[in-house]
């Protein structure tokens, strides 16, 4: 039995508990819960209670516990005044009803139930009729009935609930300036359509005018990857596997957990957990079900559109994010003193990141284990230009990234990295490889310093050599990168592109947000991997190779 102090909460935690439940919706589950115990987060009881009341009482249905559940996340606080979540995505099966889940929330957002003077709504699409659903629906339901109508005045554009004059408007994603806009929160709906991210800094520009300021982003899956969806589900997914408290995001993600559920009807509710609550939906979901087992287009839409589950992911990650967490592995890099390695370098450009780290090898219980340690160096220039999709205040308190002054990087910073390291913990650097371009650049510099730079094949070719091996070590949790947050962000940054005579290359999600330069140091060791002596007693005796350091 929960005591979180919300009969509601309490009440959706115990059926995640009891019937099938997505595995990041568990996740979430956990994560309030030790926001409660760390951070003591609580719901406003009051506001909810007016806010469900008011929904029953207008509206045509009696909300289910996940509705429930959902409506007391907008006013769970922190402290007064202050949101635990500022950003609340719900991306689920197509039926959930998140829609009406809106319309319902702008009903209370608006009015007294909230209680806040201007607290307006604005609802974002990008077509026009889906940027009008959930308004038309606030609009019909106040036509139904008497006791709004004299509450609110409306038109077919602007709606207002005149003794708070709270607005609620919907716009269709033009990009243009919107410097009139005053909005409480911003309903972005079906984001799966967004390439980018113009629209949405727009009208997220305009919140904090007004107190209490929210953002919601509703969908289901789609079929437009690397945009606002993924970076959204992704950044979702690490904070859950993390637990990271301090984030403001709210993930509820309702899908399938693997591609094998979707031909059982008892996996459906992961996608959708109204199904028990509506007939009419089960109904639909068996009809699309007999379908897609009939014509495969139509099964790519009920796996993509009903369970929300993206086919192509297991075709296109390097590996599971649960892989990549397990590289997560509790590691002493002093107990490496003395060890051979060979060492990886990768960047892009000298005018951004540039990714080095160290290769080990060790053979525990019979199985061969390979530890990198990486180090990441960032021209400062750079990040005027873009926001990463990282924590780099977070990565540079950990020791995992330098900050370069200047427009460029001098290879200096590199060549010290490495003989720092061969200084302070003895290391055995067989050879450092890097791609040709980027040899030709640093060589004379780490020629100097009696660094063993070398060369190694960038592409598809070399690449699809050591796919196979790379997919089985993070398969098999034998490639470990420690505590670095770092090294997860690059990884999960990667996707396999295979041709068609099936050779497979490395490439980024996004070029411009995700960086991969840490996870292609890795790669160019790997392909080093062979130089690699492990540490046996009679190597010890027999002496390693010696640097001479400028």
């Amino acid at each position: 039995m929960y005591k979180t102090g919300c009969k509601y909460f309490d009440e959706w935690f115990k059926i995640c508990d009891e019937q099938p439940t997505s595995i990041w919706n568990l996740h979430l589950k956990d994560l309030i819960l030790e926001k409660i115990d760390k951070q003591n987060i609580y719901v406003d009881i009051k506001k909810v209670e007016k806010l469900i009341k008011t929904i029953e009482k207008y509206r045509p249905y009696k909300l289910a516990p996940v509705q429930k559940f959902l409506h007391c996340i907008p006013y769970t606080y922190l402290a007064p005044g202050i949101k635990a979540w500022n950003e609340i995505l719900i991306e689920s099966g197509r039926g959930f009803g998140k829609n009406a889940l809106v319309s319902d929330y702008i009903l209370g957002a608006t009015s007294n139930v909230n209680g806040i003077k201007g607290y307006n709504v604005d609802i974002v699409a990008t077509a026009e009729e889906q940027a009008k659903t959930s308004f038309t629906d606030v609009y019909n339901t106040i036509d139904d009935n008497p006791e709004l109508k004299r509450a609110y005045k409306k038109t077919l554009v602007e709606i207002e609930f005149v003794k708070t004059n709270s607005k609620i408007k919907y716009y269709t994603s033009n990009a243009k300036t919107k410097d009139g806009l005053r909005p409480g929160a911003v309903v972005f709906d079906e984001i799966h359509a967004y390439e980018d991210y113009d629209n949405i800094k727009v009208f997220r520009s305009a919140l904090g005018k007004v107190p209490e300021p929210l953002t919601i982003y509703i969908t289901t899956n789609g079929y437009v990857r690397g945009g606002v969806l993924d970076d959204l589900v992704t950044e979702g997914k690490e904070l859950l596997l993390e637990k990271d408290l301090d984030s403001k995001l709210f993930p509820f993600i309702a899908a399938i957990d693997n591609y094998e559920e979707w031909e059982d009807p008892r996996m459906w509710l992961k996608a959708n957990p109204m199904i028990p609550y509506l007939p009419i939906l089960e109904q639909e979901y068996k009809d699309a079900f007999r379908n897609a087992k009939k014509r495969p287009h139509m099964k790519v839409e009920f796996i993509t559109k009903r369970l929300n589950f993206t086919m192509e992911d297991t075709d296109t990650a390097v590996a599971s994010w649960e892989d990549i967490l397990a590289t997560n592995q509790e590691v002493n890099w002093e107990d490496f003193r003395g060890y051979s390695c060979v060492g990886g370098i990768d960047y892009a450009s000298s005018r951004d990141f540039i990714g080095v780290g160290l290769l080990f090898k060790k053979i525990v219980d019979e199985r061969t284990k390979y530890y990198f340690k990486h180090h990441t160096f960032i021209v400062e220039e750079s990040l005027k230009l873009v926001k990463f999709k990282v924590d780099l205040d977070r990565a540079i308190r950990e020791g995992l990234v330098t900050i370069v002054p200047g427009k460029t990087m001098e290879p200096r910073y590199l060549t010290d990295w490495f003989l720092n390291e061969v200084k302070e913990n003895r290391y055995v650097i067989e050879e450092i490889a890097t791609d040709d371009y980027r040899y030709e650049l640093i060589k004379d510099d780490f020629i100097d310093c009696g660094l063993p730079l070398t060369t190694v094949r960038s592409g598809p070719i070399s690449h699809a050599k050591i796919a196979p091996t790379v997919e089985k070590l993070f398969a098999d949790h034998d490639i470990i990168f420690g505590d670095d947050m770092m090294m997860r962000w690059y990884t999960n940054n990667v996707k396999v592109v295979t041709d068609g005579k099936g050779n497979k290359t490395y490439q980024k999600q996004d070029p411009e947000r995700r960086k991969t330069d840490g996870f292609m140091a890795y790669i160019h060791s790997m392909l080093k991997r062979d130089l690699i002596r492990v540490v046996t007693m009679s190597s010890i005796k027999s002496g390693f190779k010696t640097y001479t350091y400028n």
